[in-house]
């Protein structure tokens, strides 16, 4: 396997997923130099560069690193367990900016382990704010100031806007970051999905406000006293909105280029709706007093503290409701994207990605979620795929996930920039790249 990244990378013989839709090339060549992808053909038609680096990718198949828009554990062995997976490239959603700007850094010069990391530093909402170290904002003067200050001096990556956020600040926060380059993404309840649409949103995520229903008025869409109440409402409204106006309501989504992260496994998780399988899971700590099975178990218990068999039911439901109205969205050709908001990323990522598959994705559509369509989320053109001039993140795995998706957890080999990260399924760590800390 490969001793690093200062050689040119040739990777031969192997099945290409581009990360794009686009059918698998067989029996292909992918060079690397430097950090980006130079070539990508059939072998025998691309030239190999001298002294490279050689990976034999026969019965193999190498895809782009994949990429979760929405994660909040920045333990050690929450992003080991990314790299052990195969994600390049995670999105904090709410944070302590110079925290993760540091952590950022230091993975990128290689001290710690860890996927790329973008962020949208602290949540923006309004007054009071729903979840601990959000900003509170209650205008569109408010509004537009913090949104220069987060990006021209915070350097996010990305805005969230959360729950009590009225349409006139989000209009402002989306028209300024628009004018900064920055997209803006939401977990909305004050203002709707159709508020979203009309404002110009680029994203939402999975606790956004998306059905309506004549069922729930003003007085019971806010008589929330919790975050935990409020999932509970949000619950019932997935299950209680007539199926045709969800479906409509899909469609209009899919039409406005909205990209959608629906994070299934949190809705789930909440629900202990797949504790058998992901506690089962071959990554799942075996010590049940582990730091992170721990967090994990605190973060699930503060959810649904105020919660009812009742709301628990409808929770589960919400979960399938929730991936039929996935189905219709990706049907009508709506940006769906892979994201988790849960601890766990590597096990439930690829949980994820098996929801959009029993939601009717083929696995090439399933697998461009998280990798192209994720990329275009954050708002980057050069990840996410396995193009020329696209930045080497790369994952080799044993077998065909066209044949069968669980072959993308079979991972031999990681790549971020060109440099290896894991081979022969074991974790490295890195040494130093070129340009270290350059975003």
């Amino acid at each position: 396997m490969v001793e690093g990244a200062g050689r040119p990378l040739v990777v031969e013989g192997v099945r290409v997923i581009d990360g794009t839709g686009n059918p698998p090339l067989e029996d292909a060549v992918v060079v690397v130099v430097g950090e980006r992808i130079v070539a990508v053909g059939p072998r025998g038609q691309v030239p190999l560069p001298a002294l490279a680096e050689r990976v034999v990718g026969e019965g193999r198949t190498l895809l782009p690193g994949l990429i979760d828009v929405h994660v909040h554990d920045p333990s050690e062995a929450n992003l080991v367990l990314y790299l052990k997976n195969g994600v390049t490239s995670i999105r904090f959603a709410g944070g302590h900016q110079p925290t993760l700007r540091a952590l950022r850094d230091r993975i990128a010069r290689g001290e710690t382990l860890g996927p790329r990391v973008f962020s949208v530093g602290p949540a923006i909402d309004g007054t009071p704010h729903a979840w601990p170290g959000s900003l509170p904002v209650d205008s569109p003067i408010e509004a537009r100031r913090l949104v220069r200050r987060l990006v021209e001096e915070e350097e996010v990556d990305a805005l969230l806007t959360t729950h009590r956020v009225t349409r006139p600040v989000l209009a402002a926060i989306v028209e300024t970051a628009h004018a900064l380059g920055v997209p803006v993404t939401g977990q909305l309840w004050t203002c709707s999905a159709r508020d979203a649409i009309a404002v110009g949103m680029d994203g939402l995520e999975n606790t956004t406000r998306i059905p309506e229903s004549a069922a729930f008025p003003p007085a019971r869409l806010f008589s929330y006293r919790s975050v935990s109440q409020r999932l509970a409402i949000l619950a019932h409204l997935w299950v209680e909105t007539p199926w045709a106006e969800l479906a409509e309501l899909a469609r209009q989504l899919a039409a406005s280029g909205i990209a959608l992260a629906p994070e299934l496994v949190s809705f789930e998780g909440w629900a202990r709706a797949n504790e058998g399988e992901v506690k089962a899971d071959r990554d799942w700590p075996s010590a049940p007093d582990d730091p992170q099975v721990q967090a994990y178990e605190r973060h699930v218990a503060y959810l649904t503290r105020d919660w009812s068999p009742d709301d628990v039911a409808a929770q589960r439901a919400a979960v399938v409701r929730y991936r039929e109205f996935c189905r219709v969205f990706h049907e009508a050709g709506g940006l769906l994207v892979a994201g988790t908001d849960m601890s766990f990323g590597g096990i439930l990522l690829h949980r994820e990605l098996w929801h959009f598959q029993q939601a009717g994705l083929d696995a090439l559509a399933v697998i461009r979620t998280a990798t192209r369509q994720a990329a275009s989320a954050l708002g980057r053109a050069d990840l996410g795929l396995v193009a020329v001039g696209a930045l080497a993140d790369l994952v080799l795995v044993n077998g065909n996930p066209l044949d069968d998706l669980a072959a993308l957890r079979q991972v031999e080999a990681v790549f971020i920039g060109g440099r290896p990260v894991v081979q022969a399924g074991a974790v490295l760590r890195p040494a130093p790249p070129a340009g270290a800390g350059a975003r």
